[in-house]
């Protein structure tokens, strides 16, 4: 199916540090993870695509790209003054915030801590095929990302050895917690930003940069900024130590042309 999409850099969101899923298998081809789905996208220029689904899942991938939202207006907001923002989001040009699974990215950002992406991923992957629904198609056999029971058939050897370390604990309370309906993850789009992140606070293994990222690239809280150690060089660098009050309300879109400008550029 070919679509033309204007703001969808593929290779920029898979490596922008918000999912853990999206591989490019070759140039310009993408196989792209989310729960039990599996899609291929081909890059064919800027702004023309080829998913390979139907129109019907289609509509799932509209959503999961955000792709009704016009990210024009994000670089609107950036003030004429402040031209290393216009360079961030030039450089950044494509970045989108996708809308991902609520539990995925909750393990997904406990795994997280303290390692490199590609470490991340590795974990993530090993996890996934222990214990996630086995996905065959025509490009071959795939893992689904599991389900909090299905994570918990696992014993706590078997999470160990998918490099999870100490955070393999949290990963098993959350999952029982979640089986229990200590959080109801849908329900939790209904609070206030303060008050999703002191929920997801609450979270064993949690602490403020996990919240903040789940909070922006799960619950799509547009105005929560994740500061890592490349968002707080770039703060204290750049802007005094604080967000500018202008750029609040998109303070999460924001922080990712920094991000994004700044690892790669190792600013």
């Amino acid at each position: 199916m070919i679509k033309k999409i204007k703001n969808l850099n593929l290779r920029t969101i898979a490596n922008s540090g918000q999912c853990f899923r999206m591989y490019e298998v070759e140039e310009n081809v993408f196989n792209i993870f989310s729960v039990d789905k599996m899609l291929r996208v081909k890059v064919i220029n800027n702004n023309t695509f080829d998913f390979d689904c139907n129109e019907k899942e289609f509509k799932y991938y509209n959503y999961y790209f955000d792709l009704s939202d016009n990210y024009d207006k994000y670089s609107k907001i950036c003030k004429k003054s402040d031209k290393f923002l216009q360079k961030c989001i030039e450089f950044s040009n494509g970045l989108r915030i996708l809308n991902q699974d609520k539990f995925e990215m909750i393990i997904s950002f406990i795994i997280s801590q303290r390692k490199s992406v590609k470490a991340i991923q590795t974990s993530i992957e090993r996890m996934c095929k222990l214990s996630g629904k086995k996905i065959k198609n025509k490009y071959g056999e795939f893992y689904a990302f599991p389900s909090a029971k299905e994570i918990l058939k696992l014993n706590k050897a078997k999470l160990l050895s998918c490099g999870m370390g100490y955070r393999t604990d949290y990963i098993i309370e959350f999952c029982k917690d979640n089986i229990a309906g200590k959080y109801d993850l849908e329900a939790m789009d209904k609070l206030t930003d303060e008050e999703l992140l002191n929920t997801l606070l609450s979270i064993k293994g949690v602490g403020i940069k996990v919240a903040s990222c789940v909070a922006l690239f799960a619950y799509h809280r547009m105005s929560i900024c994740p500061v890592d150690v490349w968002i707080a060089r770039v703060l204290d660098k750049k802007y005094n130590g604080t967000i500018p009050k202008a750029y609040e309300k998109y303070a999460g879109m924001i922080q990712q042309y920094w991000f994004n400008y700044t690892r790669i550029n190792k600013i």
